[in-house]
């Protein structure tokens, strides 16, 4: 990892845990750096504007004073590219090529932007697997920890969370895998990607929500009405959709019609159904909601 990724993980880490100071030998093991390299960082951000404190003493470490302006907002996929580059010791512009689009941006820096060293070890090597086309064995814990080999196709991102499509071996079909469930991993054997599987898994990824291989696709179409709207709506969902700017009409497939709904509703004032089942299936749906909150 460089230099200044090293940094930058350690001052968004502080910027995590504000809440406490922060031991350096904490600091030493998840920068993977001495403690006397960790002063330099910390000498480093002090001189750039970011003040840490430093408190001596057994309970002592450092902590961030100041929590980190919104305006340093970084869409987590770089943030990891930061990591994996490093590690992978490859520049920073082809480990991000090779991720996922990550459109949204953490709305605040506070705890929740910080990926976990357990999520980086996993993407680290199934990012290594799928360059070298070797298949991966791992236990998934949705199946009660059952130890599983995959040949690894993509890395994607939806709903705030890395998910790995790959091929089962068992299954004999394509499917899903929550990067958070995935331990013990290991690269195995090579082989050969299948042309037909590399297709059908970039169609697939172009869909919006996180989906089942049992369920059918549905084409949702949205009216809208202000063409400042249009980049908002496709940042919702997580530009998977397409626009028709001279009928302000926005399309988006999805796999289950009920993820949508979240999003319709905080567009609700912006958008209007087209699909008229669709619309009737939003419309129960709220009210199944409104009847489970009167009681």
């Amino acid at each position: 990892m460089s230099h200044i990724a090293r940094e930058l993980k350690m001052l968004f880490y502080l910027n995590s845990h504000r809440n406490r100071y922060v031991k350096i030998d904490e600091l030493s093991d998840l920068l993977e750096v001495t403690p006397r390299q960790v002063r330099r960082y910390r000498d480093d951000l002090d001189q750039n504007g970011y003040s840490v404190e430093q408190l001596t003493g057994p309970t002592g470490g450092y902590r961030l004073i100041d929590s980190l302006d919104k305006s340093l907002m970084i869409p987590d996929n770089i943030m990891l590219a930061l990591t994996l580059s490093g590690r992978n010791n490859e520049s920073l512009l082809k480990t991000l090529h090779d991720l996922p689009v990550v459109p949204n941006i953490k709305k605040n820096l506070d705890g929740d932007n910080y990926i976990s060293d357990h999520d980086i070890e996993i993407l680290s090597a199934i990012s290594t697997a799928i360059k070298e086309n070797k298949r991966i064995r791992f236990d998934y814990n949705i199946y009660d920890g059952r130890t599983i080999d995959v040949e690894p196709y993509k890395i994607y991102y939806t709903h705030h969370t890395y998910y790995l499509r790959g091929y089962s071996l068992f299954k004999q079909a394509l499917r899903k895998y929550d990067i958070d469930k995935i331990s013990n991993i290991k690269l195995t054997d090579s082989f050969v990607p299948k042309e037909s599987l590399m297709k059908q898994t970039d169609e697939e990824l172009s869909i919006y929500g996180i989906f089942d291989e049992t369920e059918e696709t549905i084409e949702l179409k949205l009216k809208y009405f202000n063409d400042r709207d249009a980049s908002m709506i496709d940042r919702y969902f997580e530009f998977k959709g397409s626009l028709d700017k001279e009928n302000k009409i926005y399309t988006v497939k999805t796999k289950n019609n009920a993820e949508p709904f979240y999003v319709i509703f905080a567009l609700h004032h912006k958008v209007e159904i087209i699909n008229e089942d669709v619309r009737r299936h939003y419309i129960n749906y709220l009210k199944n909601y409104v009847n489970k909150l009167e009681g």
